[in-house]
C-alpha cells in the first residue's frame, strides 16, 4: 500500500486516552479555523465511534458499504459536517454475518485491503485526512499506519500510556512510518505526572502539545460536537488549536470573538 503525505494516522495502542476527542478535535480546528479541507475517517472499524462526535448516529452508508454485497461509490459514504469538514464513519452496527469471531476478521480484513484505492482517489481532493485508528496492534490499526504519511501518537502523562507508545514508535520503526510526534493529553498537573521532557527523554519523539484535561470534553460529547465549537475558548479547546496550527506550519492567533454559531 502507498504511503501519502497528507494522511495523518492518529494513533493510540491505550484505550481511553483521548485518540478519537483528538481526532476530532483537530479535524474541526483544521477545517474551520484554519480553512483546511479535511476529511476524518475511522479506521476503528470494530469499535467504531468518530461519526458520534459529529452527530453521525447510525448513518445509511459507512465504510463497510464500499466492499459489501451492493458496493456502492466511495463519494456516497461521504458525511458532510461542514463545507471543509467531511466524515467517513464506519458503521457500529453487527451484521449477522460478523456475529463470530471469523466473519467479523474476514470484514475487516476486506475493508482495510480497499485502503490503498480509497486513499488513493480521497488524497486528491482534501489538503489532509486524519485517521482515527483502533487501539492496540490488530490488523485494523497496522493498516492504517501503512498507508499514512505520518503517525500522530495520543498520550496519557503515565508510566502504561509510555510502555504502550514506546511499542507504537516501535512498529512505526518497523514499517519506516515518519512520528511527526507526541500529543500529552489529559494533563492534570499532578506532581505524579510525567514530564514532557521525562516523556520525550524516554520516546526520543518530541511532544508537539500538552492537552490539559477539561470537564468541558464530556460536556462537548454529549453534545455531539467537538469541543473546538462547543466551547472555543476553553483551555483544551486552544491547546487543540494550537495543534491544528502547527500541523500545517503556521501560528495560532486566539480570536475571542468567533463563536461557534459564525461558520455555519
Amino acid at each position: 500500500m502507498a504511503r501519502r503525505s497528507n494522511v495523518i494516522a492518529v494513533m493510540s495502542p491505550k484505550g481511553g486516552v483521548g485518540k478519537t476527542v483528538t481526532t476530532a478535535n483537530l479535524a474541526a480546528a483544521l477545517a474551520i479555523e484554519f480553512n483546511k479541507k479535511v476529511l476524518a475517517l475511522d479506521t476503528n472499524i470494530s469499535t467504531a465511534s468518530l461519526g458520534l462526535h459529529f452527530d453521525v448516529f447510525y448513518p445509511k452508508t459507512t465504510l463497510h458499504d464500499v466492499i459489501g454485497k451492493k458496493k456502492i461509490p466511495f463519494q456516497k459514504i461521504i458525511h458532510e459536517y461542514h463545507e471543509n469538514l467531511h466524515i467517513i464513519p464506519a458503521s457500529i452496527k453487527i451484521k449477522k454475518k460478523e456475529r463470530n469471531l471469523r466473519g467479523a476478521r474476514k470484514s475487516v480484513e476486506k475493508i482495510v485491503s480497499y485502503y490503498d484505492k480509497l486513499l488513493g482517489d480521497l488524497s486528491k481532493k482534501y489538503d489532509l485526512i486524519l485517521l482515527d485508528c483502533a487501539p492496540g496492534f490488530d490488523i485494523e490499526a497496522i493498516a492504517a499506519m501503512e498507508v499514512a504519511g505520518g503517525l500522530l501518537l495520543v498520550t496519557n502523562p503515565d508510566y502504561p500510556s509510555l510502555v504502550t507508545a514506546a511499542k507504537a514508535i516501535q512498529y512505526a520503526k518497523i514499517s519506516k512510518m515518519p512520528v511527526g510526534g507526541i500529543v500529552l493529553n489529559k494533563i492534570m498537573g499532578k506532581g505524579y505526572e510525567l514530564t514532557s521532557n521525562e516523556i520525550e527523554d524516554a520516546l526520543k519523539v518530541k511532544v508537539v502539545e500538552r492537552i490539559p484535561f477539561d470537564k468541558k470534553i464530556p460536556k462537548s460529547i454529549a453534545n455531539r460536537i467537538p469541543n473546538v465549537l462547543f466551547s472555543p475558548n476553553s483551555k483544551s479547546s486552544k491547546a487543540y488549536k494550537r495543534l491544528a496550527a502547527s500541523l500545517i506550519g503556521v501560528k495560532y492567533q486566539p480570536n475571542p470573538i468567533k463563536r461557534f454559531f459564525n461558520y455555519y
